[in-house]
């Protein structure tokens, strides 16, 4: 009879539902975040208003803005946030793989979302744009949370990721908006503090999706801490913000020689 409790006991104990501490290296991750997130915007917008005025590079700067966007404002913000997350008991392992794909995926998200967008102002355009960059932002946070793996199980609740999707799409369509709508400073600060508080949103709202199941009897973690992986990248990011800051600094201003010649150009009739 007390082996039987016993068993019973620690079928319970492998079954109970983990504790999840979502800032266990504190609350300054917050601030980071927030501030990768924010600078990623920054380069990220900038080089979406160079690649307006410009059309033989246009698409360098819009994959140039993707990886600042998509790479540095979403992904690495997120796994900043991400390395604040741990369960008492047992450790948390990721799988380097899914993480590379999930900042893939987004990347090409928002540079597909760009260039739907357009140059223009136009609500179907926008919104299709706003659509794609937030639904490759919601299957890069699903990668990034389905990376994870304990001494045990994880379990993922997929309508608040279903919820998360939804916030980035709506996040993704009102910053298009606001940045091509309005052209003030205050707009353009104001899309990027929109833009660094949507990706914390998303990101806190998909987090609330996870459930952890520890079991000391199951196998060992397979995979590399989060930290060996992002912080690599979190070096590899700020090069590559760096790249296209010194483009935005040294690239002519279009306005400014259009208006210095101004008159037409001479138009070459067809050799008869």
């Amino acid at each position: 009879m007390a082996d039987t409790l016993a068993s019973a006991t620690g079928l319970l104990a492998a079954d109970a539902t983990a504790e999840m501490d979502w800032f266990a290296m504190g609350y300054w991750l917050i601030g980071l975040s927030l501030g990768v997130s924010a600078l990623g915007a920054l380069v990220g917008l900038a080089c979406v208003v160079h690649g307006r005025r410009s059309a033989r590079f246009r698409p360098v700067w819009l994959a140039a803005a993707a990886v600042s966007i998509g790479g540095v404002g979403i992904w690495l913000a997120a796994a900043v946030l991400l390395l604040g997350v741990a369960v008492p008991g047992t450790v948390l392992r990721y799988d380097a793989a899914t993480l590379g794909v999930s900042l893939a995926v987004v990347v090409i998200a928002v540079f597909a979302g760009l260039v739907i967008a357009g140059r223009e102002l136009r609500l179907t355009r926008l919104l299709t744009g706003g659509v794609v960059m937030g639904l490759g932002a919601g299957l890069m946070l699903y990668l990034q949370l389905a990376s994870a793996d304990v001494q045990g199980s994880v379990d993922l609740s997929v309508w608040l990721l279903v919820v998360a999707a939804v916030i980035a799409v709506l996040i993704a369509a009102a910053c298009l908006w606001l940045f091509q709508s309005m052209q003030l400073l205050a707009a353009r600060v104001g899309t990027i503090v929109l833009f660094a508080l949507g990706v914390a949103g998303v990101y806190y709202t998909g987090v609330a999706a996870l459930g952890f199941r520890v079991d000391d009897a199951a196998e060992s973690p397979a995979g590399m801490q989060l930290f060996d992986f992002v912080f690599p990248m979190f070096v590899l990011g700020s090069l590559a913000l760096a790249l296209p800051i010194t483009a935005v600094l040294v690239a002519p201003d279009r306005r400014e020689l259009a208006a210095v010649d101004p008159s037409p150009r001479p138009v070459l009739e067809p050799a008869r």
